[in-house]
């Protein structure tokens, strides 16, 4: 087996959460008020739940001091092989992630938009809610086992021509919102910057897409489907980019 290293920085906010039932209840006693990122954490008094981010061990209460965080090499995996033949083959370690990447979050959403009876808006969805998140900017390193180094870069080109069609697929959508005209100006603001975003990584031969709440267009290649009713817009509130997006280079040593 061969070892290939690469770097991973995340170009947007990064979530990946484990089941639920690791989630932390207020009214269970196992936070209080949260030192989450005031700028993209509403209503943090009221605030009920919150989702952690991938950590070792098992925790009673919600302590990010403490914790230990990792993004799993199932992730990393997935996003590469995307159910290819050549996954079998490939083994892929955990990345630990510095405390100082993590931040707790809202989750934004772009509401209402393909509702003309409502007022469409990007704010706090699920206001009850937080998430941990690998804030956008962050450096990774990690490693791959392979026995065939030349296939890995094979499935590396595969899954990013998948991830820029999924962009590409993403920014049309956008458009077509943005010609249909928008009320609201922050919103029809956001959805410039987006879709602008995304037309230059659109260009990327190293972008992949990881984590969840990436949106219908970026989880899978649609084939057919009128984008003016393709669902939801999850934006990273920070760079207005869906979530999940990350530059991966492969490197010769650690």
């Amino acid at each position: 087996m061969e070892t290939i290293y690469y770097e991973l920085k995340t170009r947007s906010s990064l979530i990946v959460s484990p089941r639920a039932s690791l989630a932390f209840y207020r009214e269970l006693g196992q936070f209080d008020t949260p030192k989450g990122d005031p700028n993209f954490l509403k209503n943090q008094e009221s605030l009920g739940v919150i989702y952690p981010f991938y950590q070792y061990g098992l925790y009673e209460a919600y302590h990010p001091d403490t914790a230990q965080y990792y993004l799993p090499g199932s992730s990393i995996k997935g996003a590469l092989c995307q159910g290819t033949a050549g996954a079998g083959n490939l083994m892929a370690d955990d990345i630990p992630v510095p405390k100082e990447f993590i931040t707790l979050r809202s989750i934004y959403k772009a509401q209402y938009l393909d509702d003309a009876s409502k007022h469409p808006t990007f704010g706090a969805f699920f206001d009850h809610v937080a998430v941990e998140m690998i804030k956008a900017g962050s450096p990774l390193k990690g490693s791959f086992n392979h026995d065939n180094s030349e296939a890995v870069r094979a499935l590396l080109k595969s899954a990013n021509r998948a991830t820029r069609r999924k962009i590409g697929q993403m920014r049309a959508y956008l458009n077509t919102l943005i010609k249909k005209g928008v009320s609201n100006e922050t919103l029809r603001e956001v959805l410039n910057e987006a879709a602008n975003g995304l037309t230059d990584l659109e260009k990327n031969k190293n972008v992949l897409l990881l984590g969840g709440y990436k949106g219908l267009l970026h989880s899978i290649e649609v084939k057919g489907f009128p984008l003016e009713t393709a669902g939801a817009v999850y934006l990273d509130p920070e760079t207005n980019l869906p979530h999940g997006l990350a530059e991966i280079e492969l490197k010769e040593q650690p």
